[in-house]
């Protein structure tokens, strides 16, 4: 049963993940800057977060073929999955990867927090409130980055 935690784990990232890029989808009509020119940008920052879901939906696949294996479900993964021994490198890596760009949007609008900012019709946009689904990504994969390599570790096989 362990083994499947960070399957949900990692299922929770990426919801709290297309949560943020449904919140920032809201302000695609709102061109804001900071001085010295810093965009907001929701766009660009919706570009990097659809990477971290492909990088996340990559690593939950790679987990998932070492999980299947590690619990003898070898025979109904298909051939070219079930020969190669993936690597914690392979697992790790997009969870790393994924993690690094949520941060870096994160910090992106951690910038524009101290703004209340207005869009064209009249409604408010807090920066806070795109981050909240962020930072829960961003602990699902703190947890991950805490548990994954320790199930890879403790693997006898």
């Amino acid at each position: 049963m362990v083994l499947l935690l960070p399957l949900v784990l990692v299922l929770v990232a990426e919801l709290a993940t297309l949560a943020g890029i449904s919140a920032l989808r809201k302000t695609y009509d709102s061109d804001f800057y900071l001085p010295g020119g810093v965009a907001f940008g929701p766009r660009g920052q919706n570009r990097k977060l659809y990477l971290a879901c492909l990088l996340q939906l990559l690593a939950w696949a790679w987990y998932t073929v070492w999980v299947g294996r590690r619990l003898g479900l070898a025979e109904i993964l298909p051939a070219a999955l079930a020969a190669p021994k993936i690597s914690a490198a392979a697992i790790a890596a997009p969870y790393l990867l994924a993690m690094l760009l949520i941060v870096s949007v994160g910090r992106h609008l951690g910038r524009f927090s101290d703004l209340r900012m207005t869009r064209p019709d009249g409604s408010e946009i807090l920066p806070m409130d795109l981050m909240r689904p962020l930072s829960l990504a961003v602990n699902a994969y703190g947890t991950l980055s805490l548990l994954v390599p320790l199930l890879l570790y403790l693997d006898p096989g």
